[in-house]
Protein backbone atom coordinates (compact mmCIF):
# COMPACT_ATOMS: atom_id res chain seq x y z
CA UNK A 1 0.00 0.00 0.00
CA UNK A 2 2.60 2.78 0.52
CA UNK A 3 4.26 1.85 -2.70
CA UNK A 4 0.87 2.69 -4.21
CA UNK A 5 1.01 5.97 -2.59
CA UNK A 6 4.16 6.68 -3.27
CA UNK A 7 3.79 6.11 -7.04
CA UNK A 8 0.75 8.01 -6.84
CA UNK A 9 2.60 10.77 -5.47
CA UNK A 10 4.91 10.47 -8.00
CA UNK A 11 2.47 10.53 -10.91
CA UNK A 12 0.54 13.09 -9.01
CA UNK A 13 -2.20 11.52 -7.94
CA UNK A 14 -1.13 11.75 -3.99
CA UNK A 15 -4.64 13.92 -3.74
CA UNK A 16 -6.88 11.43 -4.85
CA UNK A 17 -10.06 10.22 -2.83
CA UNK A 18 -9.55 7.08 -4.15
CA UNK A 19 -5.89 6.65 -2.66
CA UNK A 20 -6.87 8.30 0.68
CA UNK A 21 -9.86 5.97 1.46
CA UNK A 22 -7.83 2.77 1.08
CA UNK A 23 -4.82 4.17 2.86
CA UNK A 24 -7.36 4.55 5.97
CA UNK A 25 -8.98 1.26 5.72
CA UNK A 26 -5.19 -0.27 6.00
CA UNK A 27 -5.52 -1.30 9.61
CA UNK A 28 -1.81 -1.15 11.47
CA UNK A 29 -1.22 -3.66 14.27
CA UNK A 30 -2.24 -2.34 17.50
CA UNK A 31 -4.70 -0.10 16.40
CA UNK A 32 -7.95 0.70 17.52
CA UNK A 33 -6.90 -0.37 21.17
CA UNK A 34 -6.26 -4.00 20.32
CA UNK A 35 -3.18 -5.34 22.30
CA UNK A 36 -0.60 -7.02 20.66
CA UNK A 37 0.02 -8.84 23.82
CA UNK A 38 -3.12 -9.52 25.54
CA UNK A 39 -3.50 -10.03 29.45
CA UNK A 40 -3.11 -13.60 30.27
CA UNK A 41 -6.11 -15.37 31.31
CA UNK A 42 -6.56 -18.90 33.34
CA UNK A 43 -6.25 -21.13 30.12
CA UNK A 44 -4.63 -19.08 27.91
CA UNK A 45 -1.39 -20.09 26.70
CA UNK A 46 1.91 -18.83 24.60
CA UNK A 47 0.08 -19.18 21.21
CA UNK A 48 -2.00 -16.22 22.17
CA UNK A 49 1.23 -13.84 21.95
CA UNK A 50 3.16 -12.34 18.93
CA UNK A 51 5.85 -14.57 17.55
CA UNK A 52 8.67 -12.44 19.09
CA UNK A 53 7.36 -12.33 22.49
CA UNK A 54 6.72 -16.18 21.81
CA UNK A 55 10.58 -16.33 21.26
CA UNK A 56 10.97 -14.13 24.23
CA UNK A 57 8.63 -16.81 26.78
CA UNK A 58 10.14 -20.00 25.34
CA UNK A 59 14.04 -18.20 26.13
CA UNK A 60 12.57 -17.55 29.32
CA UNK A 61 11.43 -20.55 30.24
CA UNK A 62 13.77 -22.84 29.23
CA UNK A 63 16.28 -20.77 31.86
CA UNK A 64 16.94 -22.42 35.01
CA UNK A 65 16.96 -18.76 36.57
CA UNK A 66 16.01 -15.39 36.27
CA UNK A 67 17.92 -14.11 33.71
CA UNK A 68 18.33 -10.37 32.44
CA UNK A 69 17.10 -8.37 29.34
CA UNK A 70 20.38 -8.47 28.18
CA UNK A 71 20.98 -12.40 28.75
CA UNK A 72 17.63 -12.61 26.47
CA UNK A 73 18.57 -9.52 23.71
CA UNK A 74 21.84 -11.95 22.94
CA UNK A 75 20.33 -15.41 23.21
CA UNK A 76 17.77 -13.53 20.31
CA UNK A 77 20.87 -13.02 18.24
CA UNK A 78 19.99 -9.09 18.50
CA UNK A 79 23.27 -7.96 20.68
CA UNK A 80 24.39 -6.48 23.71
CA UNK A 81 24.35 -2.87 23.21
CA UNK A 82 22.51 -0.96 25.01
CA UNK A 83 20.19 0.19 21.82
CA UNK A 84 19.96 -4.13 21.09
CA UNK A 85 18.74 -4.61 24.48
CA UNK A 86 16.51 -2.07 25.63
CA UNK A 87 13.61 -3.07 22.82
CA UNK A 88 14.02 -6.64 24.15
CA UNK A 89 13.61 -5.34 27.73
CA UNK A 90 10.54 -3.72 27.14
CA UNK A 91 9.24 -6.72 25.61
CA UNK A 92 9.62 -8.72 28.63
CA UNK A 93 8.54 -5.94 30.55
CA UNK A 94 5.21 -5.54 28.56
CA UNK A 95 5.11 -9.39 29.17
CA UNK A 96 5.99 -8.95 33.08
CA UNK A 97 2.93 -6.65 33.30
CA UNK A 98 0.22 -8.55 31.45
CA UNK A 99 0.55 -11.59 34.11
CA UNK A 100 2.94 -14.13 31.31
CA UNK A 101 6.35 -13.38 33.36
CA UNK A 102 7.35 -12.64 36.56
CA UNK A 103 9.86 -9.65 37.12
CA UNK A 104 12.36 -9.57 40.05
CA UNK A 105 13.23 -6.77 41.92
CA UNK A 106 16.82 -7.15 40.92
CA UNK A 107 15.04 -7.04 37.61
CA UNK A 108 15.06 -10.13 36.33
CA UNK A 109 12.75 -12.17 34.47
CA UNK A 110 11.35 -15.45 34.88
CA UNK A 111 7.93 -17.59 34.57
CA UNK A 112 5.11 -17.73 36.51
CA UNK A 113 3.98 -20.76 38.39
CA UNK A 114 -0.07 -20.56 37.23
CA UNK A 115 -1.69 -17.37 35.68
CA UNK A 116 -2.84 -14.46 37.68
CA UNK A 117 -6.67 -14.10 37.46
Amino acid sequence: MIGQFIEAERSGQADDPDVDEALERVPSPGAGGMLLVPHREPGMDESALPADYQAIMKLVTAASEPVPAKDVSVRLGRGAQPGQVEPVRDKLRRLADRGWLHRTPAGRFTTLAQPSA
